[in-house]
């Protein structure tokens, strides 16, 4: 990890540092789920079954005082009753009562394997990861203020799996590939009993109130960024719609050949890609100890809060990977100063 995204932080080092001494190999996917919880976020891991994401997860609450930790296993025949709970009638009342779902309560939640299931259910997370609330018949019931999903999801060529709609996939600050680990790495793991026990050895390093307290500071720096490190983050995103003129310059290597991208890329990212690199830029070089953001930051999160924001066209769906894409992005569009 480059010097300037060391986790350095007295309390998220200690998060940092007890959830990677039980989940090895993941050291990028713990920073980017605490700038996700940093930012009122959530992230979407993309892996096959059986690479420690409910160990992950669990891990993650654990370090936090009093925190609930949900989960749903999506299978395809789950419904959205079955994440947010709905009406069931009461035989001895006459009268129909709200049954609550794993997801009201929780402060970090496990859907894990989201792409076994249809759109229909999926979008029962929606309101919930949006407006931080879910409604039951005439009630509203508030998430807590600190409310993370962490979603799960097989590779599309799995058998069995659905493509998520675009509009999910927008709701995921960032998404990250989670592939199988180092050699060293698994033997840590195969070695460590307290996680195949499931008692997992952490202890709470922070409250609720602290993170929230930390959250404003994120506000903070995002305020005072510099009118040019706004600006070129809003000419990265621009320049990922092919409607752009700046999307044309865009220019890098595919398999070893130069080219432009007018014949890969259908959509680009939208507005919200602007927000979440700007925050999560923000947390980046908080958890760093600084309080200013630099353009390095912007480009240390730029690629997981894009990769699934960008639609390819159907001819190059399994031989083009959106990385590529980004990886020349970031290398075309330069900073301009004063």
């Amino acid at each position: 990890m480059n010097p300037i995204h060391e986790i350095k932080h007295p309390r998220y080092k200690a998060m940092y540092d007890q959830t990677n001494s039980v989940v090895y190999g993941y050291e990028d996917i713990v920073a980017i789920l605490m700038r996700a919880l940093l930012t009122n976020n959530h992230v979407l891991l993309e892996s096959v079954p059986g690479l420690a994401k409910t160990t992950l997860a669990n891990a993650i609450v654990l370090n936090i005082h009093d925190a609930k930790f949900g989960r749903i296993q999506m299978l395809p025949d789950t419904q959205p009753s079955d994440i947010v709970g709905g009406l069931v009638f009461n035989m001895k009342s006459g009268a129909y009562e709200p049954a609550l779902g794993p997801i009201i309560g929780s402060n970090i939640f496990l859907a894990d394997e989201v792409n076994r299931t249809g759109p229909k259910t999926n979008a029962g997370m929606l309101q919930a990861m949006q407006e931080k609330k879910v409604t039951i018949g005439d009630t509203t019931y508030v998430l807590p203020k600190v409310f993370m999903v962490i979603a799960t999801m097989n590779p599309i060529e799995q058998e069995g799996t659905f493509e998520l709609p675009e509009a999910m996939m927008d709701r995921f600050q960032a998404k990250s590939i989670m592939g199988y680990v180092s050699e060293e790495a698994e033997i840590r793991m195969a070695q460590n009993l307290s996680v195949h026990s499931g008692q997992l050895e952490i202890k709470p390093v922070m409250t609720v109130d602290e993170i929230l307290a930390d959250r404003a500071k994120i506000q903070e720096m995002v305020k005072s960024m510099s009118p040019e490190l706004v600006k070129y983050i809003v000419r990265l995103v621009r320049a990922t719609r092919p409607e752009e003129p700046s999307f044309k310059r865009v220019k890098g290597k595919v398999k070893g050949v130069e080219q432009t991208f007018e014949s890969k890329i259908l959509l680009g990212a939208s507005p919200r890609a602007i927000i979440n690199i700007t925050h999560a830029a923000a947390a980046a070089a908080f958890l760093n100890g600084r309080d200013k953001v630099e353009t390095d930051d912007v480009k240390y999160v730029a690629r997981d809060i894009l990769r699934h924001r960008i639609t390819k066209k159907d001819i190059v769906r399994d031989t083009f990977s959106t990385d590529e894409f980004v990886n020349a992005l970031l290398n075309s569009v330069e900073i301009i100063s004063k």
